[in-house]
């Protein structure tokens, strides 16, 4: 952390709280007469991430009170405004999850916002990320000496000819030429969502750009399983019967279409990008969980983390 950039902005004492983040350090900084978010970035993800499209999409969030303000930011780090908001437990989500197809809904509207979409590439961001050339080796490369070899020979098994062509086959399919992409917010866990007045909030836009509504749906039914809270070994928990039922599911998406689109018929394509983005997001947050190794201190248990991801990969594809 650099305390400098702190200086302008707090002349008693101050002290730091590490809150939860799976990505990056961020610390709530307090004093006697203020609260901001210091948020120190991490490099390790810099393959599928650009910081400079993700600040300027919080400014113009912020611009429609949907986001803090942004006070300070650079390459390396960045200090914003604190929302006195209060975290949201994940029988909550589960509880509220209506409310959670509502507010996706209206997020994904941004689309019409173009000072909005022309901060992201013209792509949905799933196929930016997951088509790079040489994504696989270059993880690879840069776990090699940090992750397990079983771990590494687990990734060389995911990355095999035949389960890259089915990957990138996906890709091809005519349900993601069917529908607008949206901007989405990509990493729909349990921490990314705050609460205020019994209103459920989004945070944390690292991810966030253009892409299929089906995937960010698709993200949060999965994310719904897993609850990164959990404060045993192996710091997190996941259980199907935590997540949504089938019917549940269905009446999310019908919600969530009325209130992005203002109709009642669900799309064919809508829901065979789901399942596309089942397989899709594991595969994903597999190679987030693969790339973790480079940090020093493993805030879950990665070599099961990845275990589970695999088995959701595969259970899909």
């Amino acid at each position: 952390m650099n305390k400098d950039i702190l200086t302008p902005y707090f002349t008693d004492e101050y002290t730091l709280e590490r809150l939860s983040s799976l990505t990056n350090f961020v610390y709530k900084v307090s004093s006697q007469t203020k609260t901001l978010i210091y948020r120190d970035y991490s490099s390790i993800f810099h393959i599928f991430q650009d910081r400079e499209k993700e600040v300027k999409f919080q400014q113009r969030l912020s611009e429609l009170n949907l986001a803090p303000r942004i006070l300070y930011s650079d390459n390396q780090q960045r200090l914003e405004e604190y929302l006195p908001y209060e975290s949201v437990e994940l029988y909550e989500l589960r509880r509220d999850y209506l409310q959670v197809a509502k507010l996706l809904g209206e997020f994904h509207k941004l689309n019409s916002h173009q000072e909005i979409t022309e901060i992201f590439e013209k792509k949905a961001s799933i196929k930016v990320s997951l088509t790079q050339i040489g994504l696989q080796d270059k993880i690879l490369e840069i776990i090699q000496n940090k992750a397990p070899q079983k771990v590494v020979d687990q990734l060389r098994s995911v990355f095999s000819n035949e389960i890259q062509s089915r990957i990138l086959k996906l890709f091809e399919s005519e349900c993601l030429k069917e529908l607008d992409l949206v901007i989405a917010h990509n990493d729909l866990n349990l921490t990314n969502f705050l609460k205020n007045k019994g209103q459920l909030h989004l945070i944390d836009f690292e991810y966030a750009g253009l892409n299929y509504p089906g995937y960010e749906i698709a993200n949060f039914f999965s994310e719904m399983e897993w609850d990164y809270t959990f404060k045993e070994y192996p710091y997190f928990k996941i259980s199907k019967e935590q997540g949504l039922s089938e019917d549940e599911k269905i009446k999310f998406v019908q919600t969530y279409w009325e209130t992005y689109s203002g109709k009642d018929q669900v799309p064919q394509a809508l829901w065979e990008q789901i399942q596309i983005g089942y397989i899709l997001q594991n595969y994903f947050w597999l190679l987030i969980g693969a790339l973790s190794y480079q940090f020093e201190e493993q805030q879950i248990d990665l070599e099961y983390y990845i275990k589970l991801r695999i088995q959701g990969l595969n259970q899909n594809i």
